[in-house]
């Protein structure tokens, strides 16, 4: 397991001071010691706890720059904080986190998660790729698709019913039903993961 809970690379955002004092105020409100640092033309936070983080953000055409492109964070409700700054911003970074011994890779561009990819070990996953979208009427059809806001509440069901189908297997001490409520449990967890963006 990795010392860092999310690390983001390659990160390009623009914000106002207000924008900064809000993600101030949203790190505080999660419960994450931050300190502001004003050096010369930069206002710098530095995240406390665990492993310390400074994002340095610098003043220019009465806008702020981050110009720390590389960040990990340690303690989960900053990691989540900075993730939500980054998306409600319209910014863009190459974000990865661990999920149960996965390494999850999202790319995100102006705000929105385009591509979303699993490793494990020696095996990759995409599970998201909005690359191919190029066409207006691609875009479109997805935008007035309905079929996903019908399918989330069926999945919910699924998702209960194979965990209840875990339960009674681990009850009862059957290895074979638990590896296949299990393997069902994860498809859908990929579903779910596709339909959360």
């Amino acid at each position: 397991m990795a010392a860092f809970l999310l690390e983001a690379s390659d990160v390009e955002l623009w914000v106002t001071e207000d924008e900064v004092n809000g993600f101030l105020e949203d790190l505080r409100n999660r419960g994450v010691r931050v300190q502001e640092i004003e050096r010369g033309s930069d206002r710098v936070l530095r995240i406390e706890g665990g492993q310390a983080v400074e994002l340095v953000f610098r003043r220019r055409d009465g806008e702020l720059r981050l110009v720390t492109r590389r960040v990990q964070f340690s303690q989960k409700s900053a990691a989540e904080a900075f993730r939500d700054f980054v998306v409600r911003h319209r910014g863009h970074a190459t974000i990865k986190y661990y999920s149960k011994e996965v390494l999850v890779v999202q790319h995100v561009q102006y705000g929105e998660v385009v591509r979303i990819t699993e490793i494990s070990g020696n095996q990759r996953k995409v599970l998201l790729d909005k690359k191919g979208w190029d066409s207006a009427e691609k875009v479109i059809e997805a935008l007035t698709r309905t079929d996903v806001e019908e399918r989330i509440p069926a999945l919910r069901a699924e998702l209960d019913a194979a965990l209840d189908e875990l339960g009674e297997a681990l009850r009862r001490s059957d290895a074979e039903a638990a590896e296949r409520a299990k393997a069902r449990l994860r498809v859908l967890r990929r579903e779910m993961l596709l339909y959360e963006l």
